[in-house]
């Protein structure tokens, strides 16, 4: 397996009638979760168990809209690719720099600047459109029940 398979998602080639079950699965597991973590901050502190469940949402969104525009944005291969521009190395830092296939060199090692232009030019990646989607829907959904429960 090399490089470029590990950073193309798996499910590119599915139409999106394929992926929303999945996509719709854990939206309602992150709710889920939001949910019971937001009971057991209520237990431990002053916060209404509303509120709890409102601020671990909108935390969970904003960790969802971090994550999803760097993979999207192919900010983590620019960030690789910059760095080892910068720095000069030519070196691969993962586990598979360990691997003997690469050390014999029938597994080409990736140039930094090979990695900052594909990071210049990121590849579709639905997961990540996803992600901010559902960041944006947790964390207005936790701006929702905090505003419902001002009022």
């Amino acid at each position: 397996m090399t490089e470029s398979d590990l950073s193309k998602p798996e499910d590119v080639t599915l139409p999106l009638r394929d992926r929303i079950p999945e996509y719709v699965t854990i939206f309602a597991l992150g709710w889920l979760g939001a949910v019971l973590l937001g009971a057991g901050i209520s237990l431990f502190s002053d916060a209404s168990w509303g509120e709890g469940v409102a601020y671990v949402a909108m935390g969970y969104g904003v960790v969802l809209l971090l994550a999803g525009g760097a993979s999207g944005g192919g900010y983590t291969n620019l960030g690789m690719g910059a760095a080892g521009a910068v720095l000069g190395s030519g070196q691969r830092h993962d586990d598979d720099f360990d691997d003997a296939e690469v050390r014999r060199g029938r597994i080409k090692r990736v140039s930094p600047h090979e990695r900052l232009r594909r990071g210049l030019r990121p590849e579709k990646n639905p997961r990540a459109f996803w992600q901010v989607i559902s960041g944006f829907a947790y964390l207005s959904g936790g701006l929702a029940i905090l505003e419902l429960l001002a009022g």
